[in-house]
């Protein structure tokens, strides 16, 4: 009687696992030549209102941020004096001829985690209570190149974790930052503080 072998599937490579998960780019449609349409008269007073709008916007735009430096300048001025008398307040309405406008500081801070040695020196013993240190872990980029490594991941990470990964850090401000940063900095290292903890713009209304 005839034995017929039964052959084992092959177990997949990391090569395999790669191609069967990348994402396929949708391809991009060929670029054709554009048709003018003859507009009726109220399409036509569109196309013009709509274009002049848009040059107003961008006018308005130009101003508003001009303003909003003078705004944010003289709000930041005053926030800071009160900060530092105990204060703290992280908004505050303006008065103008005709109209009012608030300008609202949110406790966002834009932080590289490289100059945590600077914020450490100028936060001193507040820095662990005011920064918090996250981590994140990628691929090595060791594994994608070597065919073994790839073949032991792929059966098992195991305690082998420092051999396929890297951790990144990355900090963040706690909540209550940018009130607490008046207790923790004199006012003579405001400014340097602010260039490692960068705060976000305020939102103007």
């Amino acid at each position: 009687m005839a034995v017929v072998a039964l052959k084992q599937k092959p177990k997949a490579s990391f090569g395999d696992m790669l191609a069967a998960t990348a994402t396929k780019a949708e391809p991009k449609a060929k670029k054709s030549s554009m048709p003018t349409l003859q507009a009726s008269p109220e399409v036509a007073e569109a196309v013009d209102q709509y274009q002049e709008s848009k040059i107003n916007y961008k006018q308005a735009e130009a101003a508003m941020d001009s303003a909003g430096t003078v705004l944010m300048d003289f709000v930041r001025t005053h926030q800071d004096a009160d900060g530092f008398a105990g204060r703290f307040q992280g908004s505050y309405a303006l008065k103008g001829n005709r109209h009012q406008a608030k300008v609202i500081y949110a406790n966002k801070f834009s932080i590289n985690a490289e100059d945590e040695v600077e914020l450490a020196g100028l936060l001193g013993e507040h820095f662990e209570a005011m920064i918090e240190k996250k981590f994140s872990v990628k691929l090595r980029a060791e594994v994608l190149e070597d065919e073994y490594l790839q073949g032991e991941l792929m059966e098992l990470i195991g305690g082998r974790f420092p051999d396929f990964f890297e951790t990144t850090t990355s900090l963040s401000v706690t909540e209550g930052f940018s009130r607490e940063i008046y207790r923790a900095v004199p006012p003579e290292q405001m400014d340097a503080l602010r260039t490692y903890a960068r705060q976000y713009k305020p939102s103007i209304r």
